[in-house]
C-alpha cells in the first residue's frame, strides 16, 4: 500500500520520543481523562474512579501493538480495554509541523491539552499507518505532549503515530503487516542460512523449479523440499476397439498444428479373447498397432478416421502403423531447425529383428517411413559401455527428442544391468548414428526397476528435464488370483543436465483404492505433459491394464508445482539459493500460504549479505495463493539496477510453499 500524502506536503520538523508513557488497562470508561493531565506526563492518573500507574513502553517504528504487549487475551469476557498514551514531541524551533496518526481501534487525541482528533465516530483503518490521518499543528519550541486514547476491541489494536520525519518516507508500512518486526521467530539468528560451495550460474529470465536441488544452497528451521502429487480428475479415453485391446499403452503426447495428439500401442491379440487378469500366450507381435487420438483441450479425445491401415478388412480406424515396431512406437515433433520437412516428425521404435531400436520419420505424423534398414541402437551398443551385452532391454517405451540445450538428439531407453531394469541415455547429431552411451546417475544410490522413463524437457522450463518412470516391483502381488505378478507406481526424477537426476523415493502417482490398479503393468504414465489452464498441468496415466476396462486417466498438479520448498506451520524457516546472475526488472514467484502463513524475500550478494533496500525487513509480507506474483521491496518491484550482478535469493517463510521463481521484464 502506498503512502497517500506527498512528502513535499509535509511541514516543519519535529521528533517523537523513542519511549512513550502508557496508562492501561481500563475497562471502557464513560468519562475522559481530566484536562489537568493532558499538558504534563504524570506518574499516575485517575479516571472512571480507577487509578492507573505509568509504565514506559518502547514503540516499533513509532507503532505500538497494544494487545500483544499488554497481554489482553482473545476471549469473550470483555468488550473494550482502554489505554492512554503520552508521547513527547520535540521541536527545535516550534511553529507549523505535520503530525499523523491512526489505529485499528477507536482513538482520540490531544496536543498540549487541546483536542486534536476525535475518531469515536470514524471507522478505523487496517492495517493502520501513521499517514492515515494528517494534521498541521503549531508546536511549542522544546517539548510538546501528545496524548492518545486507544479503545481496543477484538481487533489487533495497534497505534501508529508519526512526525514530519516519518511522513516524508516514500513508503509507510504497518507493523501488522510486518511480522519480521513484531515476532522474534522472524529474526531468530539460528535460522540464518549459509552460502555453500555451489558456483554461480547465469539463469537469465528462465523459470527455476525445485524438482531437483540445483538452485538450493542451504535450508534451515525445518524447511524442506516437498513432493506434490497429481489429483486425479477423470477418464479421458478407453482403448476398447478391436485393434486396441486391454493392454494398450505406451502413450506419447505430441502438440502440433493447434491440436493435442496421443499416440499409443494397440495390442489387438487380447481383444479377441476373454481376459480378466489370467495368464495367456503373449506372442502378439504380428498384430500390434500404433494408433492416434486427438483433442483440442486435453480432456476430450476422439479417434480420427485416418483411413490408412487395414484391420480386419477395413481402413475405418485411427491406426497409423501396424506390426512389430508398434510394440513401443514413440513419436515426437522434431524441433531441430535443420530438420527436413519430410522428417518433421520422428519416432523411435522396436526393430523387427528383435531387441533393437529403429528410427522412423514422417512429414505429418500419419504416414511413417523407416529411416534406415538397420537398427540404430542395439543390445551390443546400449550398455553402460560399448560392447556390453544386455538382456531384457529396449522392450519398453524408449523416448527420443531434439534437445535444444545441447543441440543434439537424445534418446532415453530401458536396458538391463545386474538383473535390474535401468534407464540409459545416448546422443546423436543425425538421429541415425548414436554415441555417448551411458547409464543415468542419481543423487542417491537406491536402485529400483524402472520400466519406462518418461523423461522430457519441462514444457515451461526446457532447461530442466523431468521424468516420470514407472517403478516396477516384480516381487509383490496384491491381487492373489491375478497373473502375472508385480505392481507399479510412478516416481518423479528431475535434472538440470539430463544425466544426473534427483530421484524421489516417495511415490509421485500411487495406485488408487481400486484393486485393478494394483495389478501388473498398471499406472504407466504418458510421455509428455500439457498445460490445460494457467493454474494447472495435466498428467496422464493408464489404469486397469489387462482388463476390458483398460483406460487412460488425467490428473493435475499446480502449474510448476511438482515440488515446493515447504515451511511447516509451527516454525519459521529459511532457504538460500546458490549464487546466480539474472536479467530482467522484477522477481516473479509462485507460492501459497495458509491463513497464518507468510513469505518474505531478500536479495543478497554472493557472500549472503543483504543488498541495501532489498533485505528481509524491506520485503513485503506475502500471504495468499498465486501462480505469479511480482515481489515488492518498500513498495517497489524494479530490480533493473541489480540485473547482471551475482546475487542470491533468501526466502524466510512460515506455513508456506514456494514452488518456483523467475526474473522477467515489465511489459509496457
Amino acid at each position: 500500500m502506498l503512502n497517500h500524502i506527498k512528502p513535499e506536503d509535509v511541514k516543519g520538523n519535529a521528533k517523537l520520543a523513542d519511549q512513550w508513557v502508557l496508562f492501561a488497562t481500563l475497562e471502557k470508561d464513560d468519562e475522559l481523562i481530566a484536562k489537568k493531565y493532558l499538558q504534563i506526563i504524570p506518574d499516575e492518573i485517575t479516571v472512571a474512579n480507577k487509578t492507573l500507574k505509568a509504565r514506559i513502553v518502547s514503540p516499533t517504528d513509532n507503532q505500538f501493538y497494544f494487545k500483544r504487549h499488554i497481554g489482553i487475551p482473545y476471549d469473550d469476557d470483555y468488550l473494550f480495554k482502554v489505554g492512554y498514551f503520552f508521547i513527547p514531541v520535540f521541536s527545535g524551533t516550534g511553529g507549523l509541523a505535520t503530525l499523523g496518526l491512526s489505529g485499528d481501534a477507536l482513538i482520540q487525541a490531544w496536543l498540549n491539552g487541546d483536542p486534536l482528533f476525535n475518531g469515536k465516530e470514524i471507522s478505523f483503518t487496517y492495517p493502520p499507518r501513521c499517514c492515515d490521518y494528517i494534521f498541521d499543528v503549531n508546536l511549542n519550541q522544546g517539548k510538546n505532549i501528545l496524548v492518545i486514547r486507544l479503545a481496543a476491541g477484538r481487533t489487533d489494536s495497534t497505534l501508529a503515530v508519526g512526525g514530519p520525519e516519518e511522513l516524508r518516507k516514500p513508503y509507510i508500512t504497518s507493523i501488522l503487516a510486518e511480522p519480521l518486526m513484531t515476532d522474534s521467530r522472524w529474526t531468530d539468528a539460528s535460522l540464518n542460512t549459509n552460502p555453500g560451495g555451489k558456483n554461480a550460474v547465469d539463469i537469465g529470465s528462465r523459470l527455476e523449479l525445485f524438482a531437483d536441488d540445483y538452485m538450493i544452497d542451504d535450508m534451515q528451521g525445518g524447511v524442506e523440499r516437498r513432493l506434490h502429487h497429481p489429483v486425479i480428475q477423470e477418464t479421458v479415453f478407453q482403448p476398447d476397439k478391436p485393434w486396441e485391446g486391454p493392454i494398450s499403452g505406451y502413450y506419447s503426447l505430441v502438440e502440433c498444428d493447434g491440436k493435442i495428439r496421443l499416440y499409443y500401442s494397440g495390442r489387438p491379440y487380447y481383444a479377441k479373447k476373454t481376459y480378466e487378469g489370467k495368464g495367456v500366450n503373449t506372442d502378439y507381435v504380428a498384430e500390434q498397432t500404433t494408433c492416434m487420438i486427438e483433442s483440442e483441450d486435453g480432456t476430450h479425445f476422439v479417434r480420427p478416421d485416418i483411413g490408412l491401415i487395414e484391420f480386419d478388412g477395413s481402413t475405418n480406424n485411427n491406426i497409423v502403423y501396424k506390426g512389430t515396431p508398434s510394440h513401443n512406437f514413440t513419436p515426437f515433433l522434431d524441433k531441430n531447425p535443420a530438420a527436413k520437412p519430410e522428417e518433421r516428425f520422428k519416432a523411435i521404435a522396436y526393430h523387427e529383428k528383435g531387441a533393437a531400436l529403429a528410427a522412423y520419420s514422417s512429414p505429418d505424423g500419419i504416414k511413417w517411413n523407416k529411416m534406415s534398414g538397420e537398427p540404430v541402437i542395439t543390445q551390443d551398443n546400449c550398455g553402460n559401455k560399448p560392447g556390453i551385452k544386455v538382456a531384457l532391454g529396449l522392450d519398453s517405451q524408449n523416448v527420443a527428442f531434439w534437445d535444444e540445450n545441447i543441440g543434439r538428439y537424445v534418446c532415453y531407453y530401458r536396458s538391463n544391468k545386474g538383473g535390474c531394469r535401468r534407464i540409459f541415455r545416448c546422443e546423436s547429431d543425425n538421429y541415425l548414428n548414436w554415441d555417448s552411451f551411458g547409464e543415468l546417475e542419481y543423487t542417491d544410490d537406491v536402485l529400483y526397476q524402472h520400466y519406462t522413463n518418461g523423461i522430457r524437457p519441462y514444457l515451461r522450463a526446457p532447461h530442466i528435464y523431468i521424468g516420470t518412470p514407472a517403478r516396477y516391483v516384480a516381487e509383490r502381488k496384491k491381487v492373489p488370483d491375478h497373473e502375472p505378478s508385480s505392481i507399479s507406481d510412478v516416481i518423479l526424477i528431475a535434472s538440470h543436465d539430463g544425466r544426473i537426476f534427483d530421484k524421489w523415493e516417495e511415490g509421485f502417482i500411487r495406485p488408487t483404492t481400486d484393486p485393478k490398479t494394483w495389478t501388473d503393468r498398471n499406472n504407466y504414465p504418458v510421455w509428455g505433459m500439457l498445460q490445460t489452464s494457467p493454474e494447472e498441468i495435466s498428467i496422464y496415466w493408464t489404469e486397469h491394464s489387462r482388463y476390458p476396462s483398460n483406460r487412460l486417466v488425467r490428473g493435475t498438479v499446480r502449474t510448476d508445482g511438482f515440488v515446493s520448498v515447504h515451511a511447516p506451520g509451527n516454525k519459521v524457516g529459511e532457504m538460500l539459493t546458490r549464487p546466480f546472475i539474472f536479467e530482467g526488472s522484477k522477481l516473479v514467484v509462485n507460492y501459497s500460504t495458509s491463513a497464518i502463513g507468510s513469505v518474505r524475500f531478500e536479495l543478497s550478494d554472493e557472500s549472503g549479505k543483504a543488498i541495501d533496500g532489498y533485505a528481509l525487513a524491506d520485503s513485503e509480507v506475502l500471504y495468499g495463493n498465486e501462480i505469479e506474483h511480482d515481489v515488492l521491496w518498500q513498495g517497489n518491484t524494479n530490480l533493473s539496477a541489480l540485473a547482471g550482478k551475482t546475487l542470491r535469493l533468501r526466502v524466510r517463510m512460515q506455513d508456506a510453499d514456494f514452488y518456483s521463481f523467475k526474473f522477467s521484464k515489465w511489459l509496457l
